[in-house]
């Protein structure tokens, strides 16, 4: 995005944030007179999600750009950045070599179409032969059902690699209120807990994110939990800092890829955070993404560690970088710097004393 375009998006936003409507009307003017003249659509479509989230934050929200795009986001942005072979890879390592080969894996749904994304995870498995029973337990918020087709494919994806699979899918009305005897816990499993984009979306309700984390550790006693995030900085109550943030943050994603089928459906989903980001305040505003750094802090306090994860599965390809430091960061290299974007690491819990903070983010 070029220099007067984020300057004039700039100005447009502090001109809001100060209660100057004409010349925030004056900005936006110029923000879509520079956005008939950008080349590269994408970036074009990109000016033109930001000018409508301030226009929602100046005028109120917009059902169009505010309804939650289609369930299988989190699917295409998975498959995009390899972020499901590393589910497959930290499953394979827990077991490996270890007397307990059953698996029981507890997954927190978060819109997204579970039967696409076990089918990919499962994929990747049949080259573990430590795994020979494989457990999910799907605890969702919403109505999520497998067609029997469905059910047929994961099963024989299971089977022709050895591994012999039960899944039950657990509607919950929250996952702070979760009733751990439905999970059917059992002796000489290893229990693995995958939460893929669904804890900074509790940020936003007071104490919600850590009634997750201890009941996971204390309650579930998972052996490890997996956690996939966007590295970002958008979880501060500063609008202006936030802005900046957001606007460095999706510059950097190619939401254009001619050789990626499903890139259409990830512009949905970066259309609505943007809006979400930038027009909503306090629990409406449930895109509060935070660094790698501010969740290593926090899930070290709650009293957990990282669990090294092989790198097998590394790679980097064209712009995108994948970084492994016992996990992997992905991050996309600018003419400036290095804009991280996501990550994914194993965790297990930490021998440190622990003490509940009583406290949340709001």
């Amino acid at each position: 995005m070029r220099e007067d375009v984020v300057d004039a998006l700039k100005k447009c936003a502090v001109a809001l944030q100060y209660g100057n409507p004409r010349l925030a009307n004056a900005e936006m003017g110029r923000v879509l007179d520079l956005a008939e003249k950008e080349f590269m659509p994408r970036t074009r479509r990109l000016i033109g999600y930001f000018a409508q989230a301030l226009a929602c934050r100046a005028y109120g929200p917009h059902p169009k750009y505010f309804s939650f795009p289609s369930p299988d986001w989190k699917n295409s942005m998975c498959s995009r950045h390899g972020l499901f072979g590393c589910v497959s890879r930290a499953i394979a390592d827990v077991v490996k070599g270890k007397p307990k080969r059953k698996v029981h894996v507890i997954e927190l749904v978060n819109h997204m179409d579970i039967h696409e994304q076990w089918t990919t995870i499962l994929c990747f498995l049949p080259d573990c032969r430590d795994l020979t029973n494989l457990r999910l337990s799907f605890l969702v918020q919403e109505n999520v059902e497998f067609s029997k087709e469905s059910e047929k494919r994961l099963i024989e994806i299971a089977n022709n690699g050895g591994i012999e699979l039960e899944y039950k899918i657990i509607p919950v009305n929250s996952f702070t209120d979760i009733d751990v005897s439905l999970l059917e816990m059992r002796d000489g499993e290893f229990v693995v807990v995958n939460c893929m984009f669904v804890f900074s979306k509790m940020l936003s309700e007071a104490l919600a994110l850590e009634k997750v984390l201890l009941t996971v550790r204390d309650v579930i006693k998972a052996d490890i939990m997996i956690v996939a995030e966007h590295d970002a900085n958008h979880s501060q109550s500063d609008f202006l800092l936030r802005f900046d943030e957001s606007l460095k943050y999706y510059s950097s994603l190619n939401l254009e890829d001619p050789f990626y089928p499903d890139f259409l459906k990830l512009e949905a989903y970066y259309r609505y955070q943007i809006c979400n980001i930038v027009a909503c305040e306090g629990s409406n505003r449930v895109e509060r993404h935070q660094t790698w750094a501010q969740w290593k802090s926090l899930l070290t306090h709650y009293g957990f560690s990282i669990d090294n994860l092989s790198a097998e599965r590394a790679f980097s390809g064209n712009d995108w970088l994948m970084n492994w430091e016992n996990g992997i960061l992905v991050s996309r290299s600018t003419e400036r710097e290095k804009q991280p974007l996501f990550f994914i690491y194993a965790w297990k819990t930490s021998t440190s004393p622990f003490k509940s903070s009583g406290s949340n983010e709001g």
